[in-house]
């Protein structure tokens, strides 16, 4: 409802003036019906020219009445605890073009941490687990990142083949997600299964598989495929 606020103010004003003038409150329109008509015409005119521009803006992921642009270099400087990632992914959703995928980002952000503390509790040491958790949860950030920088660009975008592009790029970082959080459960699973005092040291084969895909991610990174796009 947020994000039409001001779409809503609008309309509800200027109706509101017209019915006013209408009335005779505000201007002497006569006996006639012509200066009615007049002023119908007029207030129509505002009224589509107005939400014209809303419609337009909110296409192209702006919006009138608030900044174009979220993100500044203060935005990154100031990332230094996950609530502040968080935060940032929550304005993103005043984007349209990309507000859908900032709620995703923020829903796998919380299923992470649900996770997370779910393997605490099940898990008899932290050892590798502990390090593994927390290289899934700088996988995370650093993805909310990427896509920050990305929604800036994507903001500033003003053509379809170009958005069409930024959007894939950010479907990719919430894929990337989906597959660090589903080798996760995997672990979750064969962690549980675990009993006795050796169970820490005991193989388990989906801790290797997660291992394995924070690894690809970081090689990745290191080729640079995250700029292909």
């Amino acid at each position: 409802m947020k994000n039409y606020l001001g779409q809503i103010i609008f309309n509800l004003v200027t109706a509101g003036l017209g019915a006013a003038a209408l009335s005779g409150n505000i201007i002497d329109l006569g006996d006639g019906s012509f200066g009615k008509i007049v002023l119908i015409i007029l207030v129509m005119s505002i009224l589509t020219s107005g939400n014209y521009l809303f419609v337009k803006n909110y296409a192209t992921g702006k919006g009138i009445f608030k900044p174009s642009y979220v993100l500044t270099d203060k935005t990154f400087e100031n990332l230094n605890d996950p609530k502040d990632y968080i935060e940032v992914m929550k304005d993103l959703k005043d984007y349209p073009l990309c507000r859908n995928e900032a709620q995703t980002i923020i829903d796998q952000w919380q299923v992470f941490r649900k996770k997370s503390e779910t393997l605490s509790a099940i898990s008899y040491n932290g050892g590798v687990y502990e390090v593994v958790n927390q290289d899934v949860e700088e996988v995370m950030l650093k993805n909310m990142i990427l896509f920050m920088k990305r929604a800036a660009i994507l903001q500033s975008a003003s053509r379809q083949d170009e958005v069409n592009v930024h959007k894939a790029y950010l479907r990719n970082l919430i894929d990337r997600n989906n597959k660090i959080l589903s080798d996760y459960t995997n672990l979750l699973i064969e962690a549980s299964q675990l009993t006795g005092d050796d169970s820490a040291s005991a193989e388990v084969e989906s801790l290797q598989v997660l291992i394995d895909s924070i690894r690809n991610y970081r090689a990745n990174l290191e080729r640079g495929d995250d700029n292909e796009n």
